[in-house]
């Protein structure tokens, strides 16, 4: 006989459950079917739920000689996983929509400039450390100068390539430290981070973000973003480390054919060839003036393009955009292709 207070049987526990599955969880018709009053039956229900036991009782499978556990799943049910994936998507879209001509605000109408650094490849033996060096200074440095990385920091080699190893003095582990120092404790005021081919590399993605300032965006291949002036004024910037298309007789296709066909921007700027151009024009179908921009990078001495027969350019590493926010139209940006003139420059337009 139970005294009051006691804690119920565990079997007391299990049938009263069983009753009231079977009576797809009527208390009344279950408590009914145990032989109990119902508050009875209640308070088995309550110590069941108590002590955990609607969840530990296990169901079975008999066959003719055994009975099996029915074990539970760890996977998700199909409805489950549809939910998800509901939420999932939705987020994606988000992060999509709002780096698409994300708005990057600068605090002053004072003239400043973007620079396009160029593949440095900082690791390579042809990397002209000499001239990335004083370009790096100049970008620390000068007030008002800005930067976005266009990509390929390291040559990360892969697959078969990674037998160049082999051929440069700086080990991988050294390359990630230098292009760690570059992006995070060299100076210089990043606007954005472009992964390149070669970023795109082995681990290249995680660590890029990983050394990345947590503000300034890290984007795969491309970004397209706009720099907001208080006065109001947008320079809206389409950054690639290339764009689909290519010629050989112009280094500017790619760019170009983005210009033609693409979305409207006042700066096209590109890297990824080893070489450099810029080139100023009006579209006068659409209705606006541009700059397309092509970096030549830092890899000064590259094996494959001598033993190709490709010619190495001298200029254009890193080529700038001196913006005027308080300028016309056709004045508002000028190009260089030396980062030491461009600096010049600024700190001119910026004391008048």
């Amino acid at each position: 006989m139970r005294k009051r207070g006691e804690p119920y049987a565990d079997q007391e526990l299990w049938d009263a459950i069983r009753h009231l599955q079977e009576n797809n969880g009527n208390q009344t018709l279950a408590a009914k079917a145990a032989g109990l009053p119902r508050p009875t039956f209640q308070g088995r229900i309550r110590e069941a739920q108590t002590r955990g036991f609607l969840k530990k009782r296990p169901t079975y499978i008999e066959t003719d000689s055994l009975i099996f556990p029915e074990l539970p799943s760890s996977e998700l049910a199909p409805e489950e996983l549809i939910a998800q994936a509901a939420i999932r998507f939705e987020r994606h879209q988000a992060a999509r929509d709002a780096r698409r001509w994300m708005e990057i605000k600068v605090k002053s109408n004072k003239p400043f400039a973007v620079a396009f650094v160029g593949d440095p490849h900082v690791d390579d033996s042809g990397c002209n450390w000499p001239l990335l060096r004083r370009d790096i200074k100049i970008l620390a440095e000068t007030p008002g100068m800005y930067a976005v990385n266009g990509g390929d920091l390291t040559n990360n080699w892969v697959g078969r390539l990674i037998r160049l190893y082999a051929d440069q003095d700086v080990s991988k582990k050294q390359a990630w430290k230098m292009a760690a120092w570059l992006m995070r404790d060299a100076g210089i005021k990043w606007i954005c981070h472009i992964i390149g081919n070669h970023d795109a590399w082995n681990d290249g993605p995680y660590l890029i973000k990983a050394n990345a300032a947590p503000e300034v965006p890290v984007e795969d291949w491309q970004a397209r973003f706009q720099l907001v002036c208080p006065n109001e004024q947008r320079i809206r910037i389409h950054v690639a480390h290339d764009f689909p298309g290519s010629s050989q007789w112009n280094p500017m296709h790619s760019a170009q054919k983005q210009m033609m066909l693409g979305e409207q921007a006042d700066i096209y700027a590109c890297a990824d060839k080893h070489n450099w151009q810029m080139v100023q024009g009006e579209n006068a179908s659409r209705g606006f003036t541009f700059w397309l921009l092509r970096s030549r990078g830092y890899k000064y001495i590259d094996h494959h393009a001598d033993i190709h027969g490709f010619a190495s350019q001298k200029h254009g590493a890193t080529v700038t955009a001196v913006i005027n926010p308080m300028a016309t139209e056709n004045k508002r940006v000028n190009c260089f292709s030396e980062l030491e003139e461009a600096a010049d420059y600024l700190t001119y337009l910026r004391g008048k």
